[in-house]
């Protein structure tokens, strides 16, 4: 099967590149993430190793400070809701398993101020100027969701977000390890749940505006527990005494962004199932259509607006 990489991210690398050296992206088509999710992996590997030739590592380091430029895309979204790094982390390998993606990255948290990270794959092993992009953009990630003062520890150097552009690193090396460190991290504000629900309706209502603020986390219900400032065991017993459960309320929150992305945007459907918490495609499919009886793609079809001409004949 082949390998695919991220037509988002394809696309900042080479608006990114192009910035710098429009030369190298000349005559290349910008991928579209509103149209499709994947490239061949192959796209993305040959801009990479065309830029180390150019430019070394510091301009594929560099990318992740660019993250501005893919804001209004929802994968980007549901990156930039996270809590902290460690859910923002939970994200990103997530979206590596979501997608199967051959290279993929292991992290370590430093307790709430950094991640020791050791990129490895499940066939061929990536490139050093991939491993650089991969560490670029994870210390950019990081910044997205508040994590301040952050430095990139690899190859024996000590950068900061200043430093990478021009960061020329020492040649042979693989970069398949590295550390992303940063001041003290405090946390984003989540909304108030702290008060203590009367009934079951309320307590299932507080639950829904807790997923809704972050549908595309990996929600466990002793994470949502302790959220809300009750036991697991407590919001177990309200949500049966409304006749739910926390799969059916994180379903509704989750099937209820699923037909806003098919309906009001143009996200592609390989990325929808990843934009709403789902561990992978399959998953999604069998959900979707457990409740509305067809599939995300048929859904989309029946939900566009039947031309004028068609529906008058």
């Amino acid at each position: 099967m082949e390998n695919f990489a991220s037509a988002g991210l394809i696309n900042l690398v080479q608006r990114v590149v192009g910035a710098a050296d429009p030369a190298l992206v000349s005559g290349q088509a910008l991928p579209d993430p509103f149209s499709h999710g994947l490239e061949p992996a192959g796209v993305k590997r040959s801009l990479v190793e065309r830029v180390m030739q150019r430019h070394g590592t510091g301009l594929l380091l560099s990318v992740g400070q660019n993250l501005h430029l893919i804001e209004d895309t929802p994968v980007a979204t549901v990156f930039r809701r996270s809590a902290d790094p460690q859910v923002l982390a939970g994200k990103w390998l997530r979206l590596e398993r979501y997608h199967h993606a051959s290279h993929r990255t292991r992290i370590e948290p430093l307790g709430d101020e950094g991640w020791a990270c050791h990129r490895y794959s499940l066939g061929s092993m990536p490139t050093a100027g991939e491993n650089c992009l991969i560490a670029g953009l994870l210390m950019g990630l990081a910044q997205l969701v508040g994590a301040t003062e952050c430095r990139l520890l690899i190859a024996g150097a000590d950068l900061r977000a200043s430093d990478l552009r021009h960061a020329n690193l020492p040649s042979g090396e693989s970069f398949e390890t590295f550390r992303i460190v940063w001041s003290p991290f405090r946390t984003r504000e989540m909304p108030d749940l702290s008060a203590r629900p009367e009934n079951a309706k309320d307590i299932v209502d507080r639950l829904a505006g807790l997923l809704e603020s972050d549908v595309g986390r990996s929600w466990k219900i002793a994470d949502a527990a302790r959220q809300m400032a009750i036991s697991t065991r407590s919001l177990q017993r309200q949500l049966a005494a409304d006749g739910r459960s926390f799969s059916t309320a994180l379903r509704r929150v989750r099937m209820r962004r699923a037909t806003e992305l098919l309906t009001d945007t143009k996200t592609p459907l390989a990325e929808i199932g990843y934009c709403c918490g789902y561990a992978d495609q399959a998953h999604f499919q069998r959900d979707f259509r457990r409740v509305t009886n067809i599939t995300p793609k048929r859904f989309r079809q029946a939900s566009e607006p039947v031309h004028p001409a068609l529906s008058s004949a």
